[in-house]
């Protein structure tokens, strides 16, 4: 009886050290190589702390292909930015209906959840000031009550004085400015309708989940700032971020930062929408989480 009760422990003892270790512990065994991968000043704890908290939030995570997950806390790491917090980033579960992959019977599947990093505005301020380039960057809403003006004329201006007594209204448009370092600044404006517009062609999800339909005007002023910065100076940093906004990444090697995957929705996509009203002055620069599991 003892025996057989000490082989039904090693048997147990062998099926646990077979399984794959936890999503959690392969964060928290990462630390060391988030360390050697952030900029100086960051710390690596902070970084697991931050991406423990959102497989908290988002428990949709945990079903995701492992190395995608990893992946875009490595891009976090080497871009300095926080997952899930301060409005720097964000790990975004979706269903990869492309994705193929070899199970443990080493028969070949296709579609996975994977995790795609969303790259938030404060992220991208953020590292627009540390390139010592941009004097401010600001992106703001404007309301139907609000006196908003624009002139793309010779006097190529902006003028926008927020309605202070009684209702704002209903938003109308959003819009990002950036001073230079070396003079001269530079503007874009996007009506609500183009953001929307915007947002159901550039996203899997339509915005019908995630940073889109939590935080929607984050979302706009940070795709201000993104369309705007075609017209910014820019860091190497800043660059990335630009890149690996809405890319899914599994190699964790340093120098696959310059080698985003961008994945195509599974829709059919159209024509993508660019903004087409930015004005330089001065120099010039250039319901369910995801779709239900197909094996389900």
């Amino acid at each position: 009886m003892a025996r057989n009760l000490v082989d039904r422990i090693e048997a147990n003892q062998q099926l646990a050290d077979d399984q794959p270790p936890s999503l959690q512990k392969q964060i928290r065994n990462m630390e060391q190589q988030f360390a050697l991968a952030m900029p100086r000043g960051s710390e690596a704890a902070q970084l697991v702390r931050d991406a423990l908290t959102c497989l908290k939030q988002t428990p949709q995570l945990a079903q995701c292909d492992p190395a995608s997950v990893l992946g875009g806390l490595m891009s976090c790491a080497q871009l300095g930015l926080r997952p899930g917090v301060l409005g720097h980033a964000w790990l975004v579960p979706f269903w990869d209906s492309k994705y193929e992959w070899t199970d443990g019977g080493g028969r070949t599947r296709k579609g996975a959840h994977r995790a795609q990093l969303i790259v938030g505005y404060q992220g991208l301020v953020d590292l627009a000031h540390r390139s010592g380039k941009i004097a401010s960057l600001i992106a703001r809403t404007v309301y139907e009550n609000d006196v908003f003006d624009v002139d793309y004329g010779l006097a190529d201006s902006l003028v926008h004085k927020p309605n202070l007594k009684g209702s704002r209204g209903d938003t109308i448009a959003f819009y990002a400015i950036a001073k230079f370092t070396t003079g001269g600044h530079a503007f874009l404006v996007m009506t609500y309708d183009e953001m929307v517009e915007y947002c159901k062609t550039h996203t899997k999800s339509k915005g019908k989940y995630g940073p889109w339909h939590d935080n929607f005007e984050s979302m706009a002023h940070k795709t201000c700032v993104r369309q705007l910065s075609k017209w910014m100076p820019k860091s190497t940093e800043f660059a990335r971020a630009i890149e690996h906004d809405e890319a899914v990444r599994v190699d964790l090697t340093a120098d696959a930062i310059d080698r985003p995957i961008h994945i195509e929705p599974d829709v059919i996509e159209a024509e993508p929408v660019e903004a087409d009203d930015a004005h330089v002055t001065g120099e010039q620069f250039d319901g369910g989480m995801f779709p239900p599991d197909p094996e389900a």
